[in-house]
C-alpha cells in the first residue's frame, strides 16, 4: 500500500538532498494539472501512513519539493528519508490558507525549524521585500537562508543554541524569535505570517496582542 486512503495523485520520488543530519528536501514528479498557491500543503501517503507537508516549490516549477524533518519514531518521515528514487507516493491536492495576501502593510514572516517552508515557496514565486525573522538552534538549521535573505527586505536570523565564534552571518540575534520581537519590534500596523512550532506561534501571538494590537496575524502550526 502507498497511502490508499488519499484521493489524489501518484507521484515518483525524483530527488533527495540532505540539508543537515535530520532534515532533507524531497523532490517528486508533478502530476499534470496539479496547481497550488505558495504556502499550501499536501497530504503525502506511503505504506498506510499519511502526513501533511508544505510545498517549497514555485507554482511554476516542473517538480514538487518538500522540506522534511526525519523525526524519532516517525514512520513516514523515516520511510521518506530512505526510499529509493523512483518509489511511488500518494499525494492529495493542495490545501491550506497560509498564503500571500496582497497588502499595503509591512509584511513580517516569522518561522522556526521546518516552519520556514511556506516562505521558501513564497520567495520562489517572486514575493519580496518582507521582513523575515528565522529561528533555529544552530546555523545549519537556518534552511534556505541565502535565497530568503536575497528576497527579504530585511533578514534576521535568530540562533537559540550556544553562540558560534566567528559566525559569518549578518544581523544575527542570539536568542529565540520571541526574544527578538519583544526587544526590537517597532510598534506599528503589520501583517504577520507565523509558521513553526505551536509553542512559538502561541508566544508570538501573545506578544503581538500586546505590542501591535492592530496587526493582522496569519499562522500555521507544525506538529
Amino acid at each position: 500500500m502507498i497511502g490508499a486512503g488519499i484521493t489524489g495523485h501518484t507521484v515518483a520520488i525524483t530527488a533527495r538532498e540532505w540539508l543537515n543530519g535530520e532534515t532533507f528536501v524531497l523532490g517528486c514528479g508533478r502530476p499534470v494539472g496539479f496547481g497550488f498557491q505558495p504556502g499550501q500543503y499536501v497530504t503525502i501517503g506511503y505504506g498506510g501512513e499519511e502526513r501533511e507537508y508544505t510545498l517549497i516549490s514555485s507554482p511554476a516549477a516542473p517538480e514538487l519539493r518538500f522540506l522534511i524533518k526525519r523525526v524519532e519514531d516517525g514512520r513516514l518521515s523515516g520511510a521518506l528519508a530512505g526510499l529509493a528514487l523512483g518509489a511511488r507516493l500518494r499525494l492529495s491536492g493542495a490545501k491550506g490558507y497560509l498564503t500571500w495576501q496582497t497588502t499595503d502593510r509591512p509584511a513580517v514572516f516569522v518561522a522556526n525549524g521546518v516552519g520556514i517552508a511556506p516562505f521558501v515557496a513564497m520567495a520562489a514565486a517572486g514575493i519580496a521585500g518582507f521582513t523575515l525573522i528565522q529561528g533555529a538552534r544552530t546555523p545549519s538549521g537556518l534552511f534556505f537562508r541565502h535565497e530568503l535573505s536575497r528576497a527579504a527586505g530585511r533578514y534576521v536570523p535568530c540562533l537559540s543554541g550556544t553562540p558560534v565564534r566567528h559566525l559569518a552571518l549578518a544581523d544575527v540575534h542570539h536568542g529565540r524569535v520571541t526574544d527578538y520581537i519583544e526587544r526590537h519590534l517597532v510598534p506599528g500596523v503589520y501583517d504577520f505570517y507565523l509558521c513553526g512550532s505551536r509553542s512559538m506561534i502561541t508566544d508570538v501571538t501573545l506578544l503581538l496582542d500586546r505590542l501591535c494590537p492592530d496587526a493582522r496575524i496569519y499562522s500555521e502550526a507544525y506538529t
